[in-house]
């Protein structure tokens, strides 16, 4: 079996750990820290990939104790100058001439360095290594590695996957307050997607996380906004999906049947996203109110925001239950996923 590592966003670690278990049968998980989920698994890259709530997947290359002084940045250099990449060193070769790379360094503990100074002492011990590879920091590169340094411990690993992995494509639209699709694919991922479902976003957006529930079987989509510049980006990122419903409409009131929804997911308006034009807990009380309407008895709602008081005192004013689930770490906010029921 082969080790790899998944970044995720601090918080979220539960859920992928889950998705790994469901999707990889025969993955054996390793080890978890803040972000990162370790795992063993014989599955091909293409299978690894269907992990939607990672944001990138990379391969351990070594692991070698580090000094906290700058004179063992030497070492650094040392360890990798003597690395033998075998097959990853192979990934460069279809390019002619000067392959080039870039290391991306973290530091947790104790160090007269930065991780700026780690990541060039792993720099100069690669070029050592390889004469024919150059560090190129602009972006043009065709290998990325990275180092992470906690206390006297270091891990070097190679990342398997670029930024459309994680953004799903270079060609979306995004409104204002976009959610992040690894975090849109964790309340999709939760809220159990069967091949029954109706499944509903009434406040949509650009419509990140009903593209991230396209990646399931499903009997009906249905998202909406009561921004039209929104749900224009919605449909312009999901078209030509012919069996998802986009509509421009006011949560508050859904043009949808008492008890005809099986599942509903938002991002709901918290933080620095467009202010409400009324208190929160007023807006939200709307939304509970027609989101208990039209929910089957059966059915949940997963929603994000950071507004605990004012979601609680409206799940309980539209006769909710109200579980706080993961708190999060997003863009210096620290949301929280709830689960509402009937």
């Amino acid at each position: 079996m082969t080790s790899y590592f998944a970044t995720v966003l601090p918080g979220l670690e539960p859920v992928l750990m889950d998705e790994i278990r469901a999707k990889l049968p025969d993955a054996r998980l390793q080890g978890e820290e803040r972000g990162k989920i370790y795992f063993a698994s014989r599955s091909s890259l293409e299978r690894l990939m269907e992990l939607r709530t990672a944001d990138n997947l990379y391969r351990p290359l070594r692991r070698f104790r580090v000094g906290p002084r700058k004179a063992d940045l030497l070492g650094i250099e040392r360890e990798l100058s003597a690395l033998d990449f075998g097959w990853t060193a192979g990934r460069g070769r279809a390019h002619a001439g000067t392959v080039r790379f870039k290391v991306n360094a973290s530091r947790m503990g104790k160090h007269s360095y930065s991780r700026f100074d780690a990541a060039a002492a792993a720099e100069r011990g690669l070029e050592t290594r390889h004469t024919r590879w150059r560090s190129d920091p602009s972006g043009g590169h065709e290998l990325e590695f990275r180092l992470d340094l906690i206390d006297d411990q270091a891990v070097f690993a190679l990342r398997m996957t670029g930024a459309s992995y994680r953004y799903r494509s270079a060609q979306r639209a995004f409104a204002p307050a976009a959610l992040r699709p690894t975090v849109a694919h964790a309340l999709v991922w939760l809220s159990r997607p069967d091949a029954a479902d109706t499944f509903v976003d009434p406040c949509c957006g650009s419509g990140t996380i009903l593209s991230e529930r396209l990646a399931y079987p499903y009997a009906r989509i249905v998202g909406g906004d009561r921004s039209g510049e929104a749900v224009a980006a919605a449909r312009a990122n999901l078209e030509p999906c012919e069996r998802v419903r986009l509509r421009t409409w006011d949560a508050r009131r859904l043009p949808l049947d008492a008890g005809s929804v099986d599942k509903m997911a938002a991002n709901l308006p918290f933080g620095r996203q467009i202010a409400a034009d009324e208190p929160l807990s007023d807006l939200y009380f709307g939304m509970l109110r027609e989101a208990g309407r039209v929910l089957a008895g059966s059915g949940t709602f997963l929603c994000l925001t950071d507004a605990e008081a004012a979601l609680l005192e409206a799940a309980e004013r539209a006769g909710l239950s109200c579980a706080k689930g993961m708190t999060l770490s997003l863009k210096g906010l620290h949301p929280s996923i709830f689960t509402l029921r009937r």
